[in-house]
């Protein structure tokens, strides 16, 4: 594609968003943000404070939550302005969601967003097991005030990466018409 896009990648935690982030942005030239990647930037230097937090509190810092955001939006922003497409993945909550719109709109660029779900429970249980922290209960705790984006596109990751994100593509393409 190479045209300047942004692509939203929504889920719960395990569902898949970066395999499918990893999958797209190499089919579609763009590159793959998330705030994972970018809280893990960010907290680099209190990397031990984190993960202690985290298992203790089943939850991030909200500093570090903030701070990993505005990073995000800063990546995703310097992108659109070069022109260039963009996937970015996150556990979308209002906030988040609020900001890359408002980034869209401001360079003028379409927004796709697309929601990963898991059905297979045990396949999702297994997925978050060898997660550092209580990710069941992390998971239980994001489910309740998950938002889905509206409009999505809504895939099952117990398909292949590569038939997910042909779904992506012909979503995108569908879009555009």
């Amino acid at each position: 594609m190479g045209r300047p896009l942004l692509v939203v990648i929504s889920g719960l935690p395990g569902t898949g968003k970066t395999t499918l982030a990893a999958s797209l942005s190499e089919r579609i030239g763009a590159l793959a943000l998330s705030r994972d990647l970018a809280r893990q930037e960010t907290g680099s230097q209190l990397a031990v404070v984190d993960r202690v937090f985290t298992r203790l509190s089943g939850r991030h810092r909200r500093g570090l939550q903030q701070q990993a955001g505005r990073r995000l939006a800063a990546a995703v922003a310097r992108e659109l302005a070069a022109g260039r497409p963009v996937v970015v993945e996150v556990v979308a909550d209002p906030p988040i969601r609020h900001r890359l719109t408002a980034l869209a709109a401001e360079y003028s660029v379409p927004i796709y967003s697309i929601e990963m779900v898991c059905s297979d429970a045990a396949e999702l249980a297994r997925r978050l097991y060898n997660r550092p922290g209580n990710w069941q209960r992390i998971a239980a705790r994001m489910s309740q005030s998950y938002e889905p984006a509206p409009q999505a596109l809504i895939l099952d990751s117990r398909g292949k990466p590569s038939r997910m994100a042909d779904q992506a593509i012909e979503f995108i393409s569908r879009c555009d018409r």
